[in-house]
């Protein structure tokens, strides 16, 4: 019998498409890429068009060896790598490496993996795509070009180690920009004031705000208390009358289905996932989880790297199905609703959807982990939503006149104006299952929006989405344009009954007069920095996390309370040192442009080894006058500081790791020293700890990788230890203490103090420590584990011993913000109510 070897990227996608394709065949996993540039400066022939010298990743040669055992078996392969840029090198590296005269070898994709989606790949292969492959290669080789003699650049004008990069140092770029606006920002003031109104005349109706918003005939802009003092007083004794009334229906268009941007963004923002951990969750809901019926795992959406907004025929009957049977017929739209891609979207992909609308996330949610359930459950609503009759509103605008009734008013006549709406018809609010806020619109204060809801607004047209009038349009411009106070906001209520010239009184609040200061932009976290790449056309969906992961890497940044990104000094000499060498790769639009040359080489429209001549050609002149250019690291600075070793003065350097004190004599004296504060002195802590060296007591400083133990005899004495927490060994009564590693990327542990000393103590722990005995058990110390919620746990293996730690609560459990909970309290609360 005929046999067919088909060939995926991994295990878990293999084990899922084999139950859909029975005895006949074969699947065999990859697992990732098989062969990649060496890392060797001539792994790219740059005189010989750009060849490059793959060779087998190391560790891969196993799996190549039972890929060409499993192919000498088969009749034909099957290539069915992912269907992307990546997918189709991988695709080519394995047709190489098992090339034989007698096997047929195709080219398949699998854009969902389900019954249906797996044989539609089998039943449609295709050759593989040369031109997809050669923008794979120019991509990597660019990488390559850029990054190593970037890198080099950058080490031998700041730093030895340093990196740099073709895509993210054009994303740190950003960053570094954006804190850069931050810092040069200067607030400006602005009062915001309103008036509290009501009828003058029965019958009695709800009182309300209206929020001033010109004087004069002029937009009123108050920029200081003293002119907020004067109409607050014109105001206090004006009189009010309604002077419009404008009633109308108001409907708010679903937003499309996922792309990969718009993924990345909301999970960062709702379900504070990473750009990375959203694409590892997705990978796994596409290849496949176990439901514990139909006979093995089944792939939950379709593939999760995609441009795209197109929804297939069979998709869009199935979802109009399930919103008339769950929802009701009235929430279907009268045809579909059909939303635009972006330029140069790939839309041989789907959106980002479920694969079977049936399959609810409720439905589901005991076999899938608690992050799969959330975002299988965010892309299951976004979908479904896409697919309803828009949210209807009855929206109220009233306008009204307030006439200054004392002598010599600051203005004339002022113009308030109050908007009041109530939802009239949830729509597709009614799949987001009460959280209304997360999908506010832009004037709604302090909401937020789904990620591209604001595109669909005219996307949607075609189907049964209302876009704005032309009017609503640029009013809505008009405001966001306008500098100081916003204009006024609708309150979701109706605004009371009132007729056109309907006097008005003053009533509680009275008149609110409300200072403000202007803020600065916010910084970038991950979901909005993907949102600024997606725009300026910087990276793809198969790139957006890499680039994110990457900045994230060096030590060029730091994420923030929240996940906001702010640059280190390093990342700013980095990027100024990169600027100032007026490197292409460092222009955004540059970034952009390239991006779109790659997809031209995809399309077949533009030859490779064209892009790539044209790119060195100039990029080697740029880098060649940038080397001649000046150190970027700042000057050594003097300082009035003695070197305790020789005596000569000490310098204020800059080194990758901050600033420090270094002798002005080096290399003769290598002196140096910690730079913690404006004398250079660093901070210190007295102990009751004694020098083992030579019996003077030993003081706690703070080094650039964390606090440890120095004698008082420096420099004398220039013993050092690490800080000890509080716990002695078990195994042999040493202290334990943090040891971090030599090696970067390296993890953390806890160890004995003697773990390097004669007896060679092995004792080790992953959590640390705590001097608190445990309740259960009696052990001597319990260990905090860290993590989404802090836990005390036993080491103890048998023990079982476990305490939850509510961060932010004082000792009495009320949250007063007074830093960490005292965890020998929270230890004795739990014994007392362990049972006895």
């Amino acid at each position: 019998m005929a046999k067919t070897l088909v060939i995926v990227e991994s295990p878990a996608k293999a084990k899922t498409i084999k139950k859909y394709l029975g005895n006949g065949y074969e699947v065999f996993a990859s697992k990732g890429h098989v062969k990649d540039l060496p890392k060797k400066q001539n792994a790219v022939d740059v005189l010989n068009d750009f060849a490059e010298t793959y060779e087998v990743i190391e560790g891969k040669e196993k799996v190549l060896e039972e890929l060409k055992s499993a192919a000498k078996r088969a009749d034909e392969v099957l290539l069915a790598t992912d269907p992307d840029r990546e997918g189709e090198a991988i695709a080519f590296h394995i047709s190489e490496e098992i090339k034989n005269p007698r096997l047929k070898v195709a080219r398949v994709e699998f854009h969902e993996i389900t019954k249906k989606g797996v044989d539609h790949g089998v039943h449609n292969p295709r050759k593989l795509d040369e031109n997809l492959y050669d923008a794979q290669r120019a991509r990597r080789v660019l990488d390559r070009i850029v990054g190593y003699d970037v890198s080099a650049l950058v080490w031998s004008k700041l730093a030895f180690g340093l990196s740099a990069g073709r895509v993210q140092s054009v994303a740190l770029r950003l960053i570094v920009d954006r804190e850069r606006e931050i810092e040069a920002f200067v607030p400006e003031e602005y009062w915001n004031i309103a008036v509290g109104l009501t009828a003058a005349s029965p019958p009695t109706r709800a009182p309300f705000v209206a929020k001033l918003a010109a004087a004069d005939g002029k937009k009123l802009e108050v920029t200081n208390g003293e002119v907020a003092a004067k109409v607050r007083a014109d105001l206090e004794a004006a009189r009010y009358r309604v002077a419009k009334v404008v009633r109308r229906e108001q409907k708010r268009n679903p937003p499309a289905p996922y792309t990969t941007s718009k993924l990345q963004q909301d999970a960062t923002n709702y379900l504070h996932f990473g750009a990375k951990r959203t694409m590892q969750i997705a990978q796994a809901l596409y290849e496949g989880i176990d439901l514990k019926r139909d006979g093995g795992p089944v792939g939950l959406i379709t593939y999760m790297r995609t441009d795209s907004t197109r929804v297939s025929d069979d998709a869009i009957a199935e979802v109009r199905g399930v919103v008339a049977k769950r929802y009701g017929k009235e929430f279907v739209p009268e045809r579909p609703n059909v939303y635009k891609s972006k330029k140069n979207a790939q839309d041989a992909h789907e959106a980002i959807r479920p694969t079977s609308v049936e399959i609810h996330p409720d439905s589901i949610k005991k076999y899938l982990k608690d992050e799969q359930y959330k975002l299988y459950k965010l892309i299951w609503n976004r979908f479904v939503a896409s697919q309803m009759n828009p949210a209807v509103y009855d929206r109220t605008t009233v306008e009204i006149d307030a006439t200054p009734a004392i002598a010599a008013p600051a203005y004339r006549s002022y113009l308030a104006r109050a908007s009041g709406r109530i939802l009239k018809f949830a729509g597709w609010l009614q799949v987001t299952e009460g959280q209304q806020e997360f999908a506010g619109e832009e004037e709604s204060a302090g909401q937020q929006e789904f990620a591209g809801e604001e595109e669909s607004a005219g996307g949607a047209a075609e189907g049964g989405g209302a876009a704005p009038t032309p009017a609503e349009a640029s009013a809505a411009e008009a405001e966001r344009a306008a500098p100081g106070a916003p204009a006024e906001e609708d309150s979701e209520a109706l605004l009371p009954d009132m007729k056109e010239g309907e006097a008005l009184s003053v009533s509680p609040p009275g008149i609110v007069t409300d200072q403000k200061f202007t803020q600065p932009p916010p910084r970038y976290n991950e979901g909005s920095l993907v949102r600024e790449l997606e725009k300026r056309g910087i990276g793809r969906p198969s790139t957006y996390a890499e680039i994110i992961s990457k900045v994230q890497q060096r030590a060029y940044v730091e994420k923030r309370e929240g996940g906001a990104f702010q640059p280190t000094l390093l990342g700013k000499f980095v990027v100024d040192g990169l600027v100032r060498s007026n490197l292409d790769i460092m222009d955004p639009n540059f970034t952009a442009q390239m991006e779109e040359e790659l997809d031209a080489v995809g399309a077949g429209n533009l030859k490779r080894e064209q892009l790539l001549k044209r790119f060195y050609k100039k990029f080697r002149e740029q880098l060649d006058k940038s080397k001649k250019l000046a150190p970027w690291k700042p000057e050594a600075e003097k300082t009035d500081l003695v070197c305790d070793e020789c005596g000569s003065m000490m310098l204020k350097k800059w080194g990758k790791n901050g600033w420090f004190l270094s002798c002005e004599r080096y290399p003769k004296c290598k002196a140096t020293r910690d730079l913690s504060d404006a004398r250079g002195s660093a901070a210190v802590r007295e102990t009751d700890i004694s020098c083992d060296k030579c019996g003077k007591p030993m003081i706690i400083k703070t080094g650039r990788f964390g606090d440890f133990l120095s004698c008082t005899g420096y420099p004398t004495c220039k013993n050092t230890r690490p800080v000890p927490l509080g716990v002695p060994c078990p195994n042999c009564g040493g202290d334990l203490i943090e040891i971090r590693p030599r090696k970067k990327g390296g993890r953390t542990f806890y160890g004995c103090s003697n773990w390097n000393a004669e007896q060679k103590c092995d004792f080790k722990l992953w959590q640390k420590p705590v001097p608190v005995p445990c309740p259960q058990c009696g052990a001597k110390f319990v260990t905090r584990t860290a993590g989404k919620k802090a836990m005390l746990v036993c080491a103890t293996k048998d023990c079982g011993f476990k305490q939850e730690i509510v961060e932010g609560e004082g000792e009495d459990g009320a949250a007063d913000g007074s830093g960490a909970p005292d965890v020998a309290s929270i230890v004795a609360s739990a014994g007392a109510a362990a049972p006895a």
